[in-house]
């Protein structure tokens, strides 16, 4: 590859949202589509990547104040993502279940545990088939019945993050978390049998991408 190979090299992007855009936009432009999708019985992540102070944590969970069940203007994706699921869902027979895991220094930590301080294994599953899957051992799974229980599993984490990082003289901005969703939905083939169809979000809030030294962390 030539020098100036990589200078030549034209980027594309699907959207490119200016500073005037609200939450609600990027919700809707963005994550709705990949709901769908999720709730169509495919396996689908969002992540939000970027340097410390950017707006990846406000992207991702922004303001979690529910109330009465409305939503702050200033909501993130995951709130929103919720709500969407729950209301799509209303006709259907289906059942919800979150965690909420962080990984830092390449220890993974359960946010939804009961237990002080749980430390979870990650490990690749081989399937028969040939098809492999990443499977956290011992991470918890809570099943909702409400947008609000699932809001209320994202703040109850989103707290043990940061009490975490004082504890452990971690810098929050330094971990990963993920929030995941799974929806089982009841549904009925053309010949009347029944199965139960799978669909998983994972919400990602990245630690800030730039270089350690150059931004201070420590």
């Amino acid at each position: 590859m030539g020098p100036n190979a990589l200078a030549n090299k034209a980027y594309t992007f699907d959207k490119v949202f200016s500073a005037a855009a609200d939450q609600v936009t990027v919700y809707e432009d963005v994550v709705l589509p990949i709901v769908n999708e999720m709730l169509a019985g495919y396996n689908c992540t969002i992540f939000a990547y970027g340097q410390t102070g950017t707006g990846k944590t406000y992207t991702m969970s922004g303001d979690m104040t529910d109330t009465l069940g409305i939503l702050s203007d200033n909501a993130g994706i995951i709130p929103r993502v919720l709500y969407s699921l729950f209301h799509k869902l209303q006709e259907t027979e289906s059942t919800v279940k979150c965690s909420f895991i962080e990984l830092y220094n390449e220890e993974l930590r359960d946010l939804l545990s009961s237990e002080e301080n749980p430390k979870l294994k990650i490990y690749e599953n081989e399937s028969k088939k040939g098809h492999g899957s990443t499977l956290v051992q011992g991470m918890e799974e809570t099943f909702i019945d409400s947008a609000s229980a699932g809001i209320k599993l994202l703040q109850e984490g989103s707290h043990k993050r940061q009490v975490a990082a004082t504890k452990c003289n971690d810098l929050s901005s330094r971990s990963h978390t993920v929030f995941t969703i799974t929806v089982l939905t009841k549904r009925t083939t053309e010949s009347g049998e029944e199965y139960i169809s799978p669909g998983k979000l994972n919400l990602v809030d990245l630690a800030g991408s730039e270089n350690i030294q150059r931004s201070g962390a420590e």
